[in-house]
């Protein structure tokens, strides 16, 4: 194995999120190497997110309950040590790998993440039982805070996405400068949150030159749905229904879908039930201590309450619609045929509740009918295009989808002249970035390490990266042939929208 890390450069190396064909588990190392003037190499890394690997299951190591990237390296001493972790958001697949290394004995260096994202962690270790004189030290950070550590100076840049504090970083070194967008689109109708700051990476256009991309909704052409769209779609949706009592489910990581679903039930002045699992009441409160009151902006125009007890429902005129993560109907809300109505804001989660609605005949709509409810949180096709025509034309480096859609994207990347890198990056891989230009140096075997616990202790087993999903999981999501026809049928339509404009 060869030592990169003794001569001067940038490297990036992906240890999660740059799966075969999955999208967890994130975790990034970052080191700027200098000379000191004795010409010896001094090293600054850093981590952004430590996530988990969701399809475990699939490793096959008997009694696993979880599956981390490697970052063992990175967190002993040692000349890649990092001096801190830079969390993007509160996600499990790009935070949740943090308490398991806490519980394997590994003293984590400070954490740099926002003010959400802090409480979401902490539950974390409330959770895993990890004493407080364990957590490591966190520094809650904000747009436009810069630090620097050693040769490299990190500044946050804010992006909108479906949880609160959600961040962006640009890395500065004097052998490049990389946007790590994080979960990211374009969209300035962001509630409670700041949208992804455009205005600052304009101004830092000429410096960038690499963008370190989530690309996970690349397989959808256009711009990410807004979410005043997502409002106005369920808004038009429960007036038109026609019903007094509206199941609204929503997932419970995504605190935006929460106070949207809110907002539609305030406009037309329905009462609000929040009712779901121990999880979602986890997640509300955290969204109420945040400072987001849901008495104070229904302003008593609608009621709101917190339980599905009987006596407090029948104090909503059977006006009301009830938000959460549940699948199945209450006794308590009495609902029939002719009063209910449902609305499913995702794929998989609440297909029990599908379920539920059949057998009680009440007619509900899903994102199979609407795929505006669902909102997006990742940028798609035309948000890359604008991020690509308000920089100067970065290179891109593609994280947070399969590789096969990073492959299968290089004819129309090339026809819209977006910058890919030449090599679709792997888990472990290291590249050397020198301005726009990145290679790899280092090819290193892709792997995860799978956890168990005994005796309240963490436990890692070490797993090649293998293909886990499954055909089954890819028929219901991005199908390789299905994203083949997507990229296809997009750069057909670009071809003739230019032919167009070369005739005209």
């Amino acid at each position: 194995m060869s030592e990169y890390w003794k001569n001067a450069g940038f490297y990036w190396q992906p240890l999660g999120g740059n799966n075969i064909d999955q999208i967890s588990g994130h975790c990034y190392q970052y080191s700027d190497i200098v000379y000191n003037p004795l010409h010896q190499p001094v090293i600054s890394t850093v981590l952004v997110d430590i996530g988990k690997f969701d399809n475990y299951q699939a490793l096959g190591v008997p009694h696993a309950c979880a599956a981390v990237p490697d970052v063992r390296l990175l967190l002993e001493p040692g000349p890649l040590q990092a001096q801190a972790i830079f969390l993007t958001h509160s996600h499990p697949d790009h935070m949740n790998g943090i308490p398991h290394y806490i519980k394997a004995g590994y003293k984590l260096p400070p954490i740099y993440g926002g003010k959400y994202t802090k409480m979401i962690l902490e539950d974390l270790f409330l959770q895993f039982g990890i004493e407080p004189d364990l957590w490591p030290q966190f520094h809650i950070i904000k747009d436009g805070d810069s630090f620097v550590f050693g040769s490299l100076k990190i500044e946050t840049v804010a992006s909108s996405h479906t949880c609160f504090d959600s961040f962006g970083f640009i890395l500065f070194s004097e052998h490049a400068t990389i946007y790590h967008t994080g979960d990211m689109k374009i969209d300035s109708s962001t509630y409670f949150r700041k949208p992804t700051n455009i205005k600052r990476l304009t101004a830092l256009s000429a410096q960038i030159d690499c963008v370190v991309a989530d690309f996970c909704g690349i397989d959808d052409d256009g711009f990410a749905v807004k979410e005043v769209d997502t409002f106005k779609k369920l808004v038009k949706i429960i007036k038109t229904s026609k019903k007094d009592k509206i199941f609204l489910p929503v997932y419970p990581t995504h605190p935006e879908m929460y106070i949207i679903a809110f907002l539609a039930a305030l406009k037309l002045k329905k009462n609000v039930v929040f009712f779901g699992n121990p999880d979602f009441y986890s997640y509300l409160k955290r969204i109420i201590d945040y400072g987001i009151s849901f008495t104070h902006m229904a302003q008593n125009r609608i009621k709101v309450i917190y339980t599905h007890e009987r006596d407090e429902i029948a104090t909503l005129d059977n006006n009301y619609v009830v938000i959460g993560t549940y699948n199945h109907v209450s006794l308590a809300f009495d609902a029939t045929p002719q009063n209910s109505f449902g609305i499913i804001t995702a794929k998989t989660f609440f297909n029990p509740l599908k379920g539920q609605f059949n057998s009680h005949n009440i007619k509900f709509v899903s994102v199979d009918d609407y795929p505006v409810l669902q909102g997006f949180g990742h940028g798609f096709l035309g948000d890359y295009e604008f991020l690509n025509s308000i920089l100067c034309r970065p290179t891109f480096i593609p994280t947070h989808c399969p590789s096969y859609i990073v492959n299968n994207f290089r004819e129309l990347a090339e026809f819209i002249q977006l910058n890919l890198i030449e090599q679709t990056p792997v888990n472990n891989e290291v590249y050397q970035i020198a301005q726009k230009n990145c290679r790899m140096v280092q090819k290193n075997a892709s792997l995860w390490l799978a956890v168990t616990y005994s005796a309240g202790y963490a436990y890692f087993t070490e797993v090649p990266q293998k293909p886990t999903s499954g055909e089954g999981f890819l028929k219901r999501t991005i199908s390789n042939k299905r994203n083949q026809n997507h990229f296809k049928m997009f750069l057909h339509k670009r071809k003739s929208a230019q032919k167009s404009a070369d005739r005209s």
